[in-house]
């Protein structure tokens, strides 16, 4: 007998260690593959590939719904720790949010969520300009 849900095992093992809300969402968007499928072995094994694939598809969906109801600021602070394990700059890691929305998303949402995205990259892309050495200078 499981003590845990799909759900519950896939939110407290596997994302309870992603940093981030976006590391989140990047994280699990890069489990889905060409034709809207999931793919995580351990937890297919564990409740069948049928659990597993609602367990995720639902984690996406409440990771999509908390991203587009937070405030620009909080998730301006949350993207420095969600593109930290991923290897890339703070731009190159909204890029590739933008580039591959979850599916499938109503066009309101797909909307919301590039217009948020867009917003993220100009403050990061201004905060890189506003701390550049030539702004310490004096004129």
């Amino acid at each position: 007998m499981r003590l845990k849900s799909a759900l519950e095992d896939f939110e407290a093992n596997t994302l309870g260690v992603v940093p981030g809300l976006l590391g989140r969402l990047s994280y699990v968007g890069s489990l889905r593959n060409d034709e809207g499928q999931y793919g995580h072995w351990g937890l297919a094994k564990v409740y069948g590939d049928e659990a597993a694939q609602r367990a995720i598809g639902a984690s996406h969906r409440v990771l999509l719904s908390e991203i587009l109801k937070k405030p620009l600021a909080a998730l301006l602070k949350d993207v420095p720790a969600s593109c930290a394990k991923e290897h890339l700059t703070e731009r190159e890691f909204l890029a590739t949010l933008a580039q591959s929305p979850p599916k499938p998303l109503s066009p309101a949402a797909r909307a919301h969520l590039r217009s948020v995205l867009s917003a993220l990259l100009a403050l990061v892309e201004n905060q890189d300009s506003a701390n550049l050495p030539s702004a310490l200078q004096p004129r």
